[in-house]
């Protein structure tokens, strides 16, 4: 998986740099200071990690057709409209900083205003870039495609909208399933069936890869909040339990609220409520989540998704290339379960 990542995220990059060159020509044509705005989204989208969305598209892709080159332009799109989305999530949930530098709003200078408002439009144009990038492709059935990214961009608002209600309410763990539907899931919905209708799948085998998106999606989620929460800032390059001292409500605090008897319910309502309590308090947010059982009930849920997401790459007529990247992907998620005990 890590070898493949790095070759395709190499190819993907070549054609993000392509891309690029041609737009900071235009913007710079017209206007100095928008070319130097497109320049900080290059630096943006271009910073150093594994492009997991565009990497999908193009292995499910060649999962049927067995080439790549086609569909790399597409996988320039779906590294805009992810982009987009980060920009805004990252302005949403006041972060500080993305892969190492600093968030996309951070990025400029004046008042705070300027930088969270350059950031609103910023993703806003990358969003009609994407839309316009796959316009301009060659595939006759990209209509298909453009309506995905249609439905996924409205569903990851609706996913972000439950998000930040939960922050101010205790969710269910029915709750947070209806919200987390349309979070990663839809990520990987979007990012694998365009590589699977571009590539000429049957029918079937687009419902299966719906269904086994929204489980990878599910398994992604909560294994990225369990290192948000469990993590140290050096391991995960943001502050450890930064999302829940927001007053997020990761699966596995949903659960301690469950679980947990009425006096740690109330001790880690607390905490949450009392949000900037230093290393502490965090330290005594991960006891409780792991004494209660929550850490736990949470791992297994992941590891239970995975499985199922397995099983139905595995009922794909994907070739077996595409089918290891993904099983190993997978599996990549439940190890690092591990980490955290």
């Amino acid at each position: 998986m890590d070898k493949l990542l790095e070759e395709y995220t190499e190819l993907i990059d070549h054609k993000l740099r392509e891309y690029f060159k041609t737009v900071l020509e235009e913007e710079k044509a017209y206007h100095p200071f928008i070319g130097d705005v497109f320049a900080q989204v290059e630096e943006f989208l271009l910073r150093k990690g594994k492009r997991i969305a565009s990497c999908s598209t193009l292995l499910t892709y060649k999962g049927y057709t067995g080439e790549i080159e086609d569909v790399l332009d597409i996988c320039v799109g779906i590294e805009l409209y992810r982009h987009g989305i980060l920009i805004h999530d990252d302005l949403v949930d006041r972060d500080e900083k993305r892969r190492g530098g600093g968030v996309f709003h951070k990025l400029f200078t004046y008042e705070d205003r300027f930088g969270e408002s350059i950031a609103v439009f910023c993703g806003n144009i990358l969003f009609s870039q994407a839309l316009k990038t796959l316009f301009e492709s060659n595939f006759d059935v990209v209509g298909k495609v453009i309506q995905l990214f249609l439905e996924d961009y409205k569903a990851v608002n609706e996913s972000q909208t439950l998000d930040l209600l939960f922050e101010h309410k205790e969710p269910t763990v029915e709750e947070w399933y209806v919200m987390a539907s349309k979070r990663a899931a839809s990520l990987f919905k979007a990012s694998m069936l365009t590589g699977a209708i571009l590539g000429g799948a049957p029918a079937q085998d687009l419902q299966i890869l719906e269904e086994a998106a929204m489980h990878i999606g599910y398994s992604f989620d909560i294994q990225d909040d369990i290192i948000g929460t469990f993590a140290s800032e050096e391991q995960y390059g943001r502050a450890t339990g930064g999302d829940i001292l927001l007053g997020k409500k990761p699966l596995h605090v949903v659960y301690a609220y469950k679980l947990a008897n009425r006096d740690l319910q109330q001790e880690l309502r607390d905490i949450i409520k009392a949000k900037k309590v230093g290393a502490d308090g965090i330290d005594r947010i991960q006891k409780i989540i792991k004494e209660c059982g929550a850490l736990a009930k949470t791992k297994e849920a992941s590891r239970d998704h995975a499985n199922r997401a397995i099983k139905l790459i595995n009922k794909t007529s994907m070739n077996a290339e595409s089918k290891n990247f993904f099983k190993d992907l997978i599996d990549f998620v439940t190890e690092n379960l591990d980490w955290y005990q």
